[in-house]
């Protein structure tokens, strides 16, 4: 029940949200359901919801809000694709520094025989043997182009306030240990146009 009036009060005040400038950079979907995340970190770090775990386990997406940049070399034949502010600020995404981000997937309908590497920050992307064509494709949907990443909820940590990702760490609201519950993340570069994912990494648990 809880759960729910805090869903309800989170969408009575998305007017607020859609006037925020510290927010309007990402939007985030708690079970598909557009939020507003800091006002759920809030009242989950409560100290009169100490022993909440209602968020725990529930699918967590954030699709960024504004227009993504390109930066293309044609020396190197290299294309970045980037936020120049941070992307799901929010979240603790990477349990420790060894932890990557893979390419699993690449659409060569964009990209024909360009090469993605592993990556840890999500806010830019580099994809090599980019042709000059490719380019000018990129360039003329760029403003349909948006970050998307995807995992579960696995607590709220103490240090930094922020959702975890990952079920190791200080919590200041752990969720309760479920060996079924598997913690993989998803980022994906979407043609919100066309509903098309052009490039999709995957870190495993």
């Amino acid at each position: 029940m809880n759960k729910l009036i805090c869903i309800f009060f989170l969408f009575f005040n998305t007017t607020i949200y859609a006037y925020s400038q510290m927010y309007e950079s990402d939007i985030y979907y708690l079970e598909n359901n557009e939020v507003l995340l800091y006002k759920i970190l809030n009242w989950w770090s409560n100290e009169s919801h100490e022993n909440s775990t209602e968020f725990c386990f529930n699918n967590l997406k954030v699709r960024s809000n504004k227009s993504l940049n390109l930066n293309y070399d044609k020396k190197t034949k290299i294309l970045k694709i980037y936020l120049e502010e941070e992307f799901a600020d929010l979240i603790y995404i990477f349990e420790n520094k060894n932890d990557y981000l893979k390419n699993v997937y690449i659409n060569k309908n964009y990209f024909k025989n360009s090469k993605v590497r592993s990556i840890r920050k999500i806010n830019t992307i580099s994809l090599e043997n980019i042709s000059l064509n490719q380019y000018e494709k990129i360039k003329k949907i760029k403003n349909t182009l948006a970050f998307e990443l995807e995992g579960k909820i696995a607590g709220l940590l103490s240090f930094s306030g922020k959702v975890s990702f990952h079920k190791n760490g200080d919590f200041l609201r752990p969720c309760p240990q479920n060996q079924n519950e598997k913690f993989d993340i998803v980022f994906k570069i979407l043609n919100l146009k066309t509903d098309e994912i052009l490039v999709e990494y995957y870190l495993k648990e």
